[in-house]
């Protein structure tokens, strides 16, 4: 019985993440658009620029942390 348990957290759990990397997917595809646009932008001035690079960078190295584990 335990073990059907432990099965059916795991699915589960697998499930969620399937379901988070999807969400994560589109939060990209937004970003992406938006940084696009702010990017684009001739009003935009360069210390706004220089903290969308940094920004990014930070992001970067979080999905290289998840990736690498």
């Amino acid at each position: 019985m335990t073990h059907k348990i432990e099965r059916k957290i795991s699915k589960t759990i697998r499930n969620e993440i399937i379901e988070r990397l999807e969400k994560l997917r589109e939060e990209v595809n937004d970003m992406d658009t938006y940084v696009r646009q702010d990017v684009e932008d001739k009003n935009l001035k360069d210390e706004d620029i220089y903290r969308i690079n940094e920004k990014i960078k930070e992001l970067e190295k979080q999905i290289i942390n998840v990736i690498e584990g």
